[in-house]
């Protein structure tokens, strides 16, 4: 996985940060127990580095603003049925409030950010290693912010 030094150095900044209240750090490397929500036809597409992050990294809550799922699951399964324009969503990570990030399979498996406040989804990154990096180094950026205020 692209930046693991400084993904493995922010998230130990996060979790070990006084004011952490997470339940981050549960690895997971099986990744037929991953996968489980995700179509047959659409594993082979599933990003390496998202499946090496979730084994060397884990899962759970770093924070209010961001926690990762242990595996990904089909938006659908979420909205409680198919919503035209997000077929190939698997939503694998999102915040504490209505805000979701997932993959789109349809589309090279980018990475989208899905509101419902702003009605849609927006493609955030073609690759996962850049996303998490980006997201990491914004609540890192929240804790700090949170210990001197």
């Amino acid at each position: 996985m692209r930046n693991s030094v400084e993904i493995r150095n922010l998230i130990e900044a996060i979790t070990s940060a006084e004011l952490y209240e997470g339940d981050y750090g549960d690895c997971i490397s099986n990744v037929d127990a991953i996968l489980n929500d995700v179509v047959d036809t659409d594993r082979k597409g599933v990003p390496s580095d998202y499946l090496e992050f979730l084994a060397d990294f884990g899962f759970g809550e770093l924070d209010a603003a961001f926690y990762v799922e242990d595996g990904p699951v089909k938006y659908s399964s979420i909205s409680h049925g198919e919503v035209n324009g997000y077929e190939g969503m698997y939503v694998f990570a999102g915040n504490s409030s209505d805000v979701l990030y997932a993959f789109d399979s349809k589309n090279g498996w980018a990475v989208v950010e899905i509101s419902s406040e702003a009605g849609g989804f927006e493609v955030l990154s073609v690759d996962f290693s850049s996303f998490m990096l980006d997201k990491l180094k914004y609540v890192k950026g929240l804790v700090d912010w949170r210990a001197d205020n």
